[in-house]
């Protein structure tokens, strides 16, 4: 069985890190110039479009508690595989440090959102088909600084003139493509993993308000329990795993377009027109 909220913590380090060289002071790559922002993301609203959920006993369409537990997922994984969007928070633990993941995501690509990594700091990341946008903050740019042994002189330099700061970069640019991967939805919704037929349904609980059937399995990892939505189309709204790793992830606003827009007057540092050496020659 597939382990989505694995799958997140995998890319969580690729995509804190992933534009590390081409920031740092000295390292080689762009240079940075200075640009202050506000971003006002709107959270997408958890409106999703739902059908109603079929009464007879076929075993494709039943009602959720006449089928088996392993029937629930496989209707669950077809119905995410065919969503286009949706809004995903996820809870991690990975090498005993705590990731959280704030996402609108689609198929497109496009993204929208936060991550943040336990004692390495917050980015904010906007992404669309074309571009990605990120904003650092203070604990990032330090974090990323002590990664690659930057000097303290040039650290304190970096983080006055980067922190919390909207830095612009095609995703032509290999450096872009950490942030590519984790705004995938894809990989969290699609898969061709058949659940166990030893899945076991469970109770009924709620999650943000929403009925959910409990659907537990055992995963690679340890213990994975998925809560299927009860009402309308049976989306996975929440997916937790125990054992060796931890984690949870949770799934709304599906088929709410993401907003991949920043706000207007917005001043934005674009890396691809900046010449190399490094913002250390700036400071």
């Amino acid at each position: 069985m597939r382990s989505r909220t694995i799958g997140m913590s995998v890319l969580a380090t690729s995509a804190l890190f992933g534009l590390t060289t081409a920031c740092l002071p000295g390292g080689g790559g762009k240079a940075a110039d200075v640009g202050r922002a506000a971003r006002a993301a709107e959270q997408a609203s958890d409106a999703a479009t739902q059908s109603p959920t079929a009464r007879g006993k076929d075993k494709s369409t039943g009602v959720l508690a006449d089928l088996s537990g392993a029937e629930i997922l496989s209707q669950s994984y077809e119905a995410m595989r065919k969503v286009e969007s949706a809004h995903v928070v996820a809870k991690l633990r990975e090498e005993g440090k705590q990731v959280e993941f704030d996402l609108s995501l689609d198929k497109k690509g496009g993204c929208n959102g936060a991550i943040r990594y336990e004692a390495m700091g917050k980015v904010d990341l906007v992404k669309s088909t074309d571009l990605v946008h990120f904003k650092g903050d203070t604990d990032y740019w330090r974090a990323v600084a002590a990664k690659k042994h930057t000097p303290k002189k040039q650290t304190d330099a970096m983080v006055t003139m980067l922190a919390d700061r909207w830095l612009k970069m095609p995703l032509s640019d290999p450096e872009a493509a950490s942030f590519a991967h984790v705004c995938d939805l894809g990989k969290l919704t699609g898969g061709s993993s058949k659940p166990s037929p030893l899945a076991r349904k469970g109770e009924t609980v709620a999650i943000d308000g929403k009925q959910a059937l409990t659907i537990t399995s055992a995963a690679k990892e340890g213990t994975e329990v998925d809560y299927i939505a009860t009402q309308g189309t049976p989306y996975l709204l929440k997916s937790t795993i125990s054992g060796d790793e931890s984690g949870e992830i949770l799934f709304s606003a599906f088929g709410t377009p993401v907003d991949t827009a920043l706000p207007e007057g917005t001043d934005v540092l674009d890396l691809s027109k900046l010449g190399g050496g490094g913002p250390a020659e700036s400071v």
